[in-house]
C-alpha cells in the first residue's frame, strides 16, 4: 500500500512520478494539463493522470480546474430563451398579425406616429416599460419626447440619470418641444452620473450609483411629496456594471413596484446586446412592456426599426417597423413610399 511507504519512497515509486517531480522542480511556475505534462516528459496521458493524482493527494501539486465557454450549447440556450419569450407573447394573440389583447387599463396615444402605429389602442399609462436599444437608435430622443409631453402639461417626472448630465438631458428635452417654454420644476432629477465622473452636481438630489438603497430612498421621498406621472431610469446597464446582475434586478423590481403603486408610467433603458439573453429575459420578465429599437447598416444606409415585444394590457404589433430621426432628434415614421425599393 502506498500509504505504508516512507515519504521519499512514495515520491519515487514510479519513473513517471520521478520524471514529474524533476519537471516541476526545474519549472516551479509550470501549470499544464495531464496531456500537456505527458508530452513534456514523453509518457502516456493515462500514466501521468494516475501519478499526478497521487502528487495532488500529497499536496505537492495543486489541482486547478479550467472552464471554457461552450459556444454551441450557449447558442442552444439563447434560442430556447427566445422561443420561450415568443411563445409567452403569443398566448392569447388574435389574428395572424400578432395583436395581443389585454386587460382594460388606461391607455393614451404616444404622439409619435411610428409608436401609435404598433400600439393601435395607445400605450398603457400605468405600466413599466423596458426600452431595449442599440446605441444610436435614439432612445434618449424617445425618452425626451415623453418627458417633454409631461412637463408641458404641468405633470411631474422623476428622471434617474446614470449615463448623462441632467443639463444635457434638459437640452435634449427642449429640442423635442421647440418654441415652447418648459417649467423645469416639474422635471426632478436623481443625479447618479455626476458622482461617477467626479463632478459636483447642480441638482438637489445627487446619489452614488453604487448605493442602490440611496437611489430607492430618493425616489420614495419624491413620490411622497409629488404626484408623479412618469419615471425614467437611464440606464439599467450602469446599475448592472456597478452592482452586479442580482442587485440591479432587485432594484428594478423595487422601482417597478414604486411605479405601479404610484400608477405612473415608467421607462427603463437597457442595451439590447450588451448582456447575455438570460439577463435581458430576466429584466423583461419584471416589466409590463418591452419596446425594442435596433439600428443596422444596409445598402441604403443606416436603417432604424422598432417593435413591441411585450405590452400587457394593450393591443400591439410585434413586426419590425421602420423609423428615422430628424435633425431635431424627433422620431419620424417611414412609410412604404419612403423605403428604398418599395413599390409605389
Amino acid at each position: 500500500m502506498k500509504r505504508s511507504m516512507k515519504l521519499f519512497e512514495r515520491l519515487l515509486d514510479t519513473d513517471v512520478k520521478a520524471d514529474l517531480l524533476t519537471l516541476f522542480h526545474n519549472n516551479a511556475t509550470l501549470s499544464d494539463t495531464p496531456e500537456g505534462l505527458a508530452r513534456r516528459i514523453g509518457r502516456s496521458a493515462e500514466e501521468v493522470q494516475r501519478e499526478v493524482e497521487d502528487l495532488v493527494e500529497l499536496g505537492i501539486l495543486k489541482k486547478v480546474q479550467v472552464y471554457s465557454f461552450a459556444l454551441d450549447r450557449d447558442r442552444e440556450i439563447q434560442d430556447a430563451i427566445s422561443k420561450q419569450l415568443v411563445l409567452g407573447e403569443m398566448t392569447g394573440a388574435s389574428g395572424a398579425q400578432g395583436l395581443i389583447l389585454g386587460a382594460q387599463i388606461p391607455k393614451a396615444p404616444t404622439g409619435l406616429d411610428v409608436l401609435d402605429r404598433v400600439l393601435p389602442d395607445g400605450l398603457p399609462t400605468t405600466s413599466a416599460i423596458l426600452l431595449l436599444s442599440d446605441p444610436g437608435a435614439g432612445e434618449e430622443s424617445l425618452l425626451a419626447h415623453f418627458v417633454g409631453e409631461q412637463t408641458l402639461t404641468a405633470r411631474s417626472v422623476i428622471y434617474v440619470t446614470l449615463d448623462n448630465f441632467p443639463s444635457n438631458i434638459r437640452q435634449i428635452v427642449q429640442s423635442q418641444v421647440t418654441n415652447q417654454n418648459i417649467d423645469w420644476s416639474f422635471l426632478i432629477f436623481v443625479d447618479c452620473y455626476s458622482k461617477t465622473v467626479g463632478v459636483e452636481s447642480e441638482e438637489t438630489l445627487a446619489v452614488d450609483p453604487e448605493n442602490l438603497s440611496a437611489i430607492s430612498i430618493a425616489v420614495s421621498e419624491i413620490m411622497s411629496k409629488r404626484t408623479i406621472t412618469l419615471m425614467v431610469i437611464n440606464s439599467f446597464n450602469t446599475l448592472i456594471r456597478k452592482r452586479g446582475v442580482r442587485s440591479a434586478m432587485e432594484l428594478l423590481r423595487v422601482m417597478v413596484a414604486r411605479a405601479r403603486q404610484a400608477r405612473c408610467l415608467c421607462f427603463v433603458t437597457m442595451n439590447r446586446k450588451a448582456f447575455h439573453p438570460a439577463i435581458v429575459a430576466s429584466a423583461q420578465d419584471i416589466v409590463d412592456g418591452v419596446i425594442e429599437l435596433k439600428i443596422e447598416e444596409s445598402e441604403e444606409g443606416i436603417v432604424r426599426s422598432l417593435r413591441i415585444l411585450k405590452m400587457i394590457g394593450a393591443k400591439h404589433l410585434t413586426a419590425w417597423t421602420r423609423y428615422d430621426i430628424s435633425d431635431e432628434g424627433k422620431f419620424v415614421q417611414i412609410g412604404p413610399e419612403k423605403i428604398a425599393g418599395a413599390p409605389p
